[in-house]
Order: structure tokens, then C-alpha cells, then sequence
């Protein structure tokens, strides 16, 4: 019914996901598939999608990526135009002490690379998606954060500016997400807020970090501009103004950043979100069950106009 309201009346739209792990091509396909309807990848926004704008920065720079199945971030990564991606369990192969309570799987040593991280830096550390191994990960990226111009089991000695030597880009700032499972999961933000707090037991001094992902500024101008261009090539007009809506089941992050973008907001009750009434500290334009039930309320809204 609302790929049919949508298709007919050539509204353009895009999928926004803190989600992420795989490319934008291989989400539509998934998607396609869950939904009986072909969506292209112009229509899919990632949380890491947005950190495209990062490779004329690291094009040729090596950069740790963490994250995500195998090395499926790595070919994310790769495929964006960072042309060296290392992932912590390179480091691992490389020395098995850096963290010797996980045992490399044959499977996972046809996916190293093989470097001398004692000689070749790591220039920034970017999460791609939420770790499979918090232990590894928190180990692997406080050495990296710590080590003396981003040579791995070279310790600098002034922790201080060596914590902002090596940048850190966080894809998720959610601190929960939802499944099947009764309780909230943790998310990429809740590693995030470990780390920093490991640091600054560590070394005295905050992380400091770029984020990017809902409900960051960053990503909401990413997605008005994808959502211009996909407009264009979808009803061959262009509509400056635009108005846009965005319907989302997280108050923190789908509606706060929606707010802050000053797009019109609808907080559905089929995720984080299910409450009776409006989210009190992110309130949305409107509150509904489903994501129907948005939709119907967008189309009496703009027939209204």
C-alpha cells in the first residue's frame, strides 16, 4: 500500500539508516527484497555513507576500520576510494600478542593483510559499524590512539596530544538499538562511550572524535542533497524547497536530527519508540502506530496545502 501511495503519485524518497556494514547497492538489494519493491542505491543513506567526504583527506593514507562481519567493512571502505584499509585483525595476525585471547580462524587469516604495522602507520581510525569484538577493538584502538605518530607498540609520551594526533570517526552515535529481543541492544555509541571512558582512566583526557550518522548535522545535509538529486532524476523537476518528511521509531536520533535539519518529523510506535504520547525530550510534528499510518497523514497534509 505505501510503495503503491509512493510509485503512483512519484513522491521521491530515501532510506536513512544508522545501519551500515555492507554497501549502499548490496542495502537496496536487501531491501528490495523485504519489501517487493526495487529501490535503487541513490536511495539508500548509510551511517558511514557520509564518510565518502573523508577520502580526499585519507585517500592513500593507511586507516583502521572497525566493525561489521569479516572484512566486509574493509570492501565498504575500499569501495568509497580509501585505498589502504587495515582492519584490527591484520594487527592481530601481525602480532598475536596485541590481544592473544582470540585464536585466528582459517577463515579469518584468508581475509589478512599482511603489513609490518611497526613501520607502516596508521593514519586515522574510522567505525564503520558495531564491533564483533568489543575487547579487540577497545585494545587494538586505545594502542593506535596512544602510539607515537600511529606506529603500533610505539607508546608516545604525551598522551594528551597524542589522543588528537590520530583522528576518530564514529559512523552511530545510538547508544541502543532494537531487535526481537525484549531489551535494547547496545549500540556503536555505547562502544564509543567506553572507549572514552577507558582513555580517560588511562591517560587522564577525553577522546576527541568526529561523529557522523542521525541525528548529526553532518548527515542530514548529506541526505537533503542525495534526496535533491534523486528528485531530479525521479520526477525530472527541481523543487528547491522542498518540503521533507522523515518518519523514524528513535527520538534521539531519527527525530532530534530530523528536528534540527527543520524537516516535518513522525515518530512511529514499531521500534525504540512506544509510547502512548509524544517523546518527551525529542517531541516529533506527529505521533503514530506504523509507518501506514504516516504516510496517510503526509498525504492529508500536503493535500491540505
Amino acid at each position: 500500500m505505501v510503495r503503491i501511495k509512493l510509485k503512483s503519485e512519484k513522491i521521491p524518497f530515501i532510506l536513512l539508516t544508522n545501519g551500515g556494514g555492507i554497501t549502499e547497492k548490496e542495502k537496496a538489494i536487501e531491501l528490495s527484497k523485504i519489501l517487493d519493491f526495487n529501490l535503487s542505491e541513490d536511495q539508500v543513506i548509510l551511517s558511514h555513507s557520509p564518510m565518502r567526504s573523508l577520502v580526499p583527506t585519507y585517500q592513500n593514507s593507511q586507516i583502521l576500520v572497525l566493525g561489521g562481519a569479516g572484512d566486509n567493512c574493509r570492501k565498504v571502505a575500499e569501495s568509497y576510494g580509501f585505498n589502504r584499509v587495515v582492519i584490527p585483525n591484520d594487527i592481530v595476525a601481525w602480532d598475536q600478542s596485541i590481544w592473544p585471547f582470540t585464536k585466528l580462524s582459517q577463515e579469518d587469516l584468508k581475509l589478512i593483510k599482511k603489513i609490518d604495522f611497526s613501520k607502516e602507520p596508521i593514519k586515522a581510525i574510522m567505525m564503520f559499524h558495531d564491533s564483533r569484538d568489543w575487547g579487540r577493538d577497545l585494545q587494538i584502538t586505545l594502542d593506535v590512539l596512544r602510539s607515537k605518530d600511529g606506529y603500533v607498540g610505539k607508546l608516545e609520551n604525551n598522551d594528551v596530544a597524542n589522543l588528537t594526533n590520530i583522528p576518530l570517526y564514529f559512523s552511530n552515535p545510538d547508544i541502543i538499538w532494537s531487535n526481537d529481543f525484549p531489551i535494547s541492544r547496545y549500540a556503536q555509541g555505547s562502544f564509543r562511550i567506553c572507549l572514552d571512558f577507558l582513555a580517560e582512566v588511562i591517560t587522564g583526557h577525553k577522546l576527541k572524535y568526529k561523529l557522523f550518522g542521525k541525528p548529526e548535522p553532518v548527515t542530514y545535509l548529506y541526505a537533503a542533497e542525495k534526496l535533491r538529486k534523486f528528485a531530479m532524476k525521479f520526477t525530472d523537476e527541481n523543487v528547491p524547497n522542498r518540503r521533507i518528511y522523515a518518519v523514524g521509531d528513535n527520538p534521539a536520533s531519527d527525530i532530534a536530527g530530523a528536528n534540527r535539519a527543520g524537516w516535518t518529523s513522525i515518530l512511529v510506535r514499531t521500534g525504540v519508540f512506544s509510547g502512548k504520547v509524544n517523546d518527551p525530550i525529542n517531541p516529533a510534528n506527529h505521533v503514530v502506530d506504523n509507518i501506514l499510518h504516516a504516510v496517510e497523514w503526509i498525504f492529508s497534509k500536503e493535500e491540505g496545502i
